[in-house]
């Protein structure tokens, strides 16, 4: 039985209704959406068709498709997913996860658990930190003796060649394999069946960095994965709310106080894939965040992408010096207190608030809300609603790839830098950049971080403040060259500027 065929055997309205309640309406079937806030019912099934649509959000699609987007898989996984729990026989070819990747990586998860018992520094660790032991049993933490402890282990087990192609080992020589997380507290991070596709490593002592996390894989994309999801998701469900801080123990310390709706991206900035990861489970999300400037500005970087997703984002600041970690160990966090992104900024009403209140109104998905949005702007600023949607920002997609500028290493790590704080407006002109460089570095100093890619954004380096330090001496413009550089000059021409006895690349 091929594709086509296995779909037409499929009753569209008992796959669906298998996850969602449908009412009838006529010869077909309504409900809410479960892929954008749906208040009425705008989600329809059509059994003679054997199609659904929603006619919010515009997705549609066969039975199939309905587990793919539901469930957050592939096509083809729904499918043979569907063929299993109908019995169907399929004749078709699928391109599954790596089974044996994944039994290695839940073997060692379960081993590295295993040696947390036998560690007395581990534990005192997390007692410090306030971690219970219900919480280090939901996680499965777990601690990582040495390399040649992992490797007797793997070899006894006969998955070392599997468990090597997870890039959690490296292989020194005939004879030696480093563990990337000997020594440390390890964290695993599921995907969001609950398979273990990577681990996060905490330092115990003072050796940097203080985290680690597993490298990318086909399993673990860590643009698509939120630590904490799976723990959660049947919260998230219920709840049709998530909870975004920053850390591991945030989302731990929170999941263990009675939040377990709470997640966050894994040691990457958050992006479109995670947006639409949540989209498709909940309605509502507060960013739980600090209330100095890196607070603001990681919501500047996250509501973004949720907006676009139709998403309704409030705002929960925490006093200053606090974390979600030490902030909900003290006190019983009224999540009540959570204000509408736009309230919160309509009530602090000074002018950088009210910049912020038109940038994130550019990327609301509901054109209807965006004009109600920009008509209470206008009466708290007496500002004519044309002029104020003037200034909403022009480029709201990806921009395009620039096919003929490519950024060197030292650009991508020094954009890198700016965006995380670490330079300022007066190093642009000092520098020696290519026109698509300095376009890009003038977004994030303007804190347009749409517009910002994702090579950029989701570098990841051994020492960050190093490697910017690095090539900022790099890019500076060294005095004189063959006469005198003039920075008015080299800031107007429309190529980059190449001084003699300097190295392009590394």
């Amino acid at each position: 039985m091929d594709l086509k065929e296995v779909v037409k055997k499929l009753d569209i309205v008992d796959v669906i209704s298998s996850y969602i309640d449908l009412q009838r309406s006529g010869n077909n079937y309504k409900a809410r959406c479960p892929f954008h806030p749906d208040d009425t019912p705008s989600f329809y099934v059509s059994p003679s068709k054997g199609i659904w649509k929603c006619f919010g959000c515009g997705v549609g699609g066969d039975a199939v498709k309905f587990v793919a987007l539901y469930e957050n898989i592939s096509y083809t996984e729904a499918l043979l997913e569907l063929a299993k729990k109908y019995k169907l026989p399929v004749k078709v070819q699928f391109k599954k996860k790596d089974d044996s990747m994944l039994s290695a990586l839940n073997m060692v998860a379960e081993y590295y658990h295993r040696n947390l018992r036998e560690n007395l520094q581990a534990l005192e660790y997390l007692k410090n930190r306030g971690i219970q032991e219900r919480t280090i049993r939901k996680f499965q933490l777990g601690y990582s003796p040495s390399s040649e402890q992992l490797v007797k282990f793997l070899r006894e087990k006969q998955i070392l060649e599997i468990y090597e192609k997870t890039g959690n080992i490296s292989k020194i020589d005939e004879r030696y394999y480093k563990d990337l997380f000997a020594g440390r507290l390890i964290i695993p991070i599921r995907d969001i069946k609950g398979n273990v596709v990577g681990f996060g490593g905490r330092s115990l002592t003072e050796v940097s960095p203080k985290y680690i996390n597993s490298p990318e894989t086909e399993l673990f994309r860590k643009r698509e994965t939120l630590f904490g999801f799976y723990e959660g998701l049947s919260y998230i469900k219920e709840r049709k709310k998530i909870i975004i801080v920053e850390g591991y123990f945030d989302v731990m310390s929170m999941h263990q106080e009675g939040f377990p709706e709470t997640v966050a991206p894994m040691g990457t900035s958050f992006g479109p894939e995670h947006a639409k990861v949540i989209s498709a489970y909940a309605q509502e999300v507060i960013l739980m965040f600090d209330g100095d400037e890196a607070g603001r500005k990681a919501i500047k970087q996250t509501a973004p992408y949720l907006l676009r997703e139709g998403l309704n984002v409030k705002v929960f600041l925490l006093p200053e010096g606090e974390d979600p970690d030490t902030f909900v160990k003290k006190q019983k966090i009224q999540l009540e207190q959570a204000r509408n992104i736009f309230d919160w900024l309509l009530h602090k009403g000074d002018s950088r608030a009210i910049e912020d209140y038109l940038y994130f109104c550019g990327f609301v998905k509901d054109k209807l809300l965006q004009m109600e949005l920009l008509t209470i702007l206008s009466k708290k600023t007496n500002l004519p609603i044309s002029v104020l949607a003037d200034k909403l920002p022009k480029r709201q997609e990806k921009p395009e790839e620039h096919t003929k500028e490519k950024l060197s290493f030292h650009e991508k790590v020094f954009l890198f830098g700016l965006y995380k704080g670490l330079g300022s407006k007066e190093d642009l002109y000092k520098l020696n950049l290519s026109p698509y460089a300095m376009e890009l570095a003038e977004a994030i100093l303007r804190e347009d971080y749409h517009l910002v890619p994702e090579e950029i954004r989701n570098q990841s380096f051994f020492n960050p403040e190093r490697a910017f330090e690095e090539s900022l001496n790099y890019l500076r413009i060294k005095g004189k060259v063959e006469g005198e550089i003039n920075l008015k000059e080299i800031r107007q021409r429309k190529t980059p500027v190449r001084l003699r006895g300097i190295k392009e690349d590394l």
